[in-house]
């Protein structure tokens, strides 16, 4: 049996529109969809919206509808759930017979780019969208949605739109079950563009009655574009803040690391530093978060007794040495060991300490051999945790969509315990974000 599954708010991203142009006099919208990145079923989106033929300057509107999930409604730790929601440029494969969409990655220099393998930006429609929340909340005096942002905006050059013209896009809107404010529609009208040379004489008033403040010649599409197909994709994130281990005070930690043979040198260096950080985060006293440690490769060993020695927390992470396969169970069992309070003087009192566990880990386990074994046993072992009460927070660092479901569904306590991490370079960021406290 997998562990009781819950529903929570930590870092979603939801992909939901596609709107492409085709040619100067047609536009449709396809491809509404609410595919949640980290699995956590938070909110619901509508259907599929379609905004059949159009000519330039027709104003032409539909909307989507964001609704609390019944899941979410129904867990007892939630209840208010905010979102923004802005535009990116759309990716596809250049086929007009067979085409191919992707979405975009942001790189370090701040950058966009196509996830999809050759693939390219579409001449973007952002610009000529606008996003407006239109539902009353029902408490008159508890509107808390953003006003929205108008057509006419951002830049019509698809390479200059970058996550800070998305930024700039960015409107905010919230759900709270306890008001009944379940959901919300947003309304996305496209003003669809003229260009250049064709622009009919009442094209500048068309804009400013729109958005008096854009300057109608910024949104006039080049006569090179005119039929080719436009795309934007509209982008919902859920920003509800997930669960800490910092504000519960006295507790007492193990983090459970990685050391398989998959995580390499530079990898190791990075889960190094980002442990180290995790632990100057918690600042372990005696009278605070007292901190220990276990690590698994082939096998699993405890590395280090709970204590309150911060120097000893980071000597113990520095001597990790990586090689093996994954024994995820055995790291688990151990960490259960240390925090199951033998009166060896390690562990406290749960009452006045609760136990917390902390699991670094790049993939499925895989030992005890076959694999279905070692996920059984690894799933027997989380569930052992959380029978005494210990709270399991896991970060899945790169790992393959059916390890995440694994990980999510039978090792960390509830869904919004599950923390989906892109690389080791990005898992200091993810571990000093449990341990803040605001």
């Amino acid at each position: 049996m997998g562990k009781k599954l819950f529903s929570g708010i930590a870092a979603i991203g939801i992909a939901l529109i596609s709107i492409p142009l085709l040619s100067a006099f047609e536009a449709h919208v396809i491809n509404v969809t609410a595919q949640i990145e980290n699995g956590v079923e938070c909110i619901i989106v509508g259907d599929d919206i379609d905004f059949g033929t159009v000519f330039p300057q027709e104003k032409l509107d539909k909307t989507f509808d964001i609704a609390l999930s019944q899941s979410f409604i129904n867990n007892p730790e939630f209840d208010l759930l905010q979102y923004s929601v802005l535009q990116q440029p759309k990716c596809w494969n250049g086929s007009t017979t067979t085409p191919e969409f992707s979405e975009v990655f942001e790189d370090e220099e701040g950058n966009y780019h196509c996830t999809g393998r050759e693939h390219q930006f579409l001449p973007i429609l952002c610009p000529y969208l606008s996003k407006n929340e239109i539902t009353d909340d029902p408490d008159s005096q508890n509107e808390n949605d953003e006003p929205g942002i108008p057509a006419f905006h951002g830049v019509i050059d698809v390479n200059a739109w970058t996550p800070t013209v998305a930024s700039s896009t960015e409107v905010k809107g919230e759900l709270q079950d306890t008001i009944g404010d379940l959901l919300d529609t947003w309304n996305v009208d496209l003003k669809v563009p003229c260009f250049f040379g064709q622009c009919a004489q009442d094209w500048e008033s068309f804009v400013h009655i729109i958005n008096p403040q854009a300057n109608p010649d910024d949104f006039v599409q080049p006569a090179e574009n005119e039929h080719k197909l436009f795309g934007c994709d509209i982008r919902v994130l859920v920003t509800g803040k997930p669960p800490t281990v910092r504000c519960k005070g006295k507790i007492d930690l193990m983090l459970v690391l990685d050391r398989s043979g998959s995580i390499n040198s530079t990898e190791l260096t990075q889960l190094k530093n980002a442990a180290n950080s995790f632990i100057t985060a918690l600042a372990p006293t005696l009278n605070g978060v007292h901190t220990g440690q276990t690590s698994f490769a082939t096998n699993a060993t405890l590395n280090l007794h709970l204590t309150d020695n911060e120097a000893a927390a980071h000597a113990a992470i520095n001597a990790l040495v990586a090689g093996g396969n994954t024994n995820l169970a055995g790291g688990i069992n151990l960490a259960n060991g240390e925090l199951a309070n033998p009166g060896d003087g390690h562990d406290r009192a749960d009452i006045d300490s609760p136990d917390v566990m902390v699991i670094i880990t790049d993939g499925a386990p895989n030992v005890p051999s076959p694999s279905a074994n070692a996920q059984a046993q690894a799933t027997a072992a989380a569930n052992a945790a959380d029978a005494a009460g210990t709270e399991v927070f896991v970060l899945g660092v790169g790992v393959i969509a059916s390890t995440e479901t694994f990980l999510k569904n039978n090792i960390a306590t509830n869904l919004a315990h599950y923390f989906s991490v892109a690389n080791f370079a990005n898992l200091e960021a993810a571990l000093v974000q449990i341990a803040e406290c605001d």
